[in-house]
């Protein structure tokens, strides 16, 4: 098997594992640290707790230790995905054990005294999981950009294929560049590169209509609903992020206390828009 062809199939095997995670493990050590440490801290009453089922763990690791076996190396993804295996390993019995403690409500008859002893270590197993997962997919995120510039720059220009593949790079970019507004930090030096990444898949979106409609007057005004929708989006995190409407928001704590802030319903916006063209484009509707 030729060396590149082998290197995909490790890469779409890494992506197999990347995948798994419906949810990131930092989303659920959040949940946890909300939820159930402050009741075994004695700060919340010990009645009805609720801990997430365990997400596949060793699932993951067991594909995760099969693309690392294959070859050839993956440099920039082999190191980040063995620490992330050793992570899971680590947290596996531990979050089993919880889920299981809590689930069969044991906590009401030992009066939380086992999930005291156990919290510290799973607590701390967490927080290293949520890093090696970050790590990972960052990595992931890395090797996709790159493989499918290489594939953008390659594809014969002036064809559907070569705006179809700008438009993919140019919205994974512009993602990468919000990356900050989905964690509730804003922006921040992103803004500018932001708005370029936009506007760079504004240009292949609207020369990838232009060319489907040289043989089809019709054009594609399904997809391009979802390709103006996600530009929408992301050009209202810029306004909010200029006049200020998600500083002044921060600051206003009561805005919390009645409904989700603004910034994380326009971050939902932009990744379900994102979504929904990804979709799109996968399903080549166009």
């Amino acid at each position: 098997m030729p060396a590149d062809q082998s290197e995909m199939q490790k890469y779409n095997a890494y992506v197999e594992a990347a995948n798994m995670g419906q949810v990131s493990f930092a989303q659920r050590l959040e949940t946890y640290r909300k939820s159930i440490e402050p009741v075994f801290d004695g700060k919340k009453d010990m009645t009805n707790l609720f801990f997430p089922s365990e997400p596949g763990i060793g699932r993951i690791k067991e594909q995760l230790d099969k693309a690392i076996t294959m070859k050839p190396d993956i440099v920039e993804l082999d190191g980040v995905a063995r620490a992330y295996s050793v992570a899971l390993g680590k947290v596996d019995p531990l979050y089993r054990d919880m889920a299981n403690y809590i689930e069969a409500k044991t906590y009401t008859s030992d009066k939380g005294a086992h999930g005291r002893e156990i919290q510290p270590a799973l607590i701390a197993t967490l927080e290293n999981l949520a890093t090696a997962q970050s790590a990972y997919m960052k990595g992931i995120d890395a090797k996709d950009r790159a493989r499918i510039r290489a594939e953008f720059q390659a594809t014969k220009k002036d064809t559907l294929d070569y705006y179809r593949m700008g438009m993919v790079y140019h919205i994974k970019e512009s993602m990468d560049h919000a990356s900050g507004v989905l964690d509730g930090k804003g922006l921040g030096d992103q803004k500018d590169a932001f708005k370029a990444s936009l506007d760079q898949f504004n240009i292949t979106g609207t020369k990838f209509e232009n060319k489907i409609r040289e043989t089809n007057k019709d054009g594609c005004p399904g997809f391009m609903l979802h390709v103006n929708a996600y530009l929408a989006a992301g050009r209202n995190i810029i306004q909010r992020t200029e006049d200020s409407t998600y500083a002044k928001e921060s600051k206003n704590n009561s805005s919390f206390m009645l409904m989700k802030p603004q910034q994380a319903q326009d971050g939902e916006t932009l990744l379900r828009n994102y979504n929904n063209v990804i979709s799109n484009i996968n399903i080549k509707q166009c």
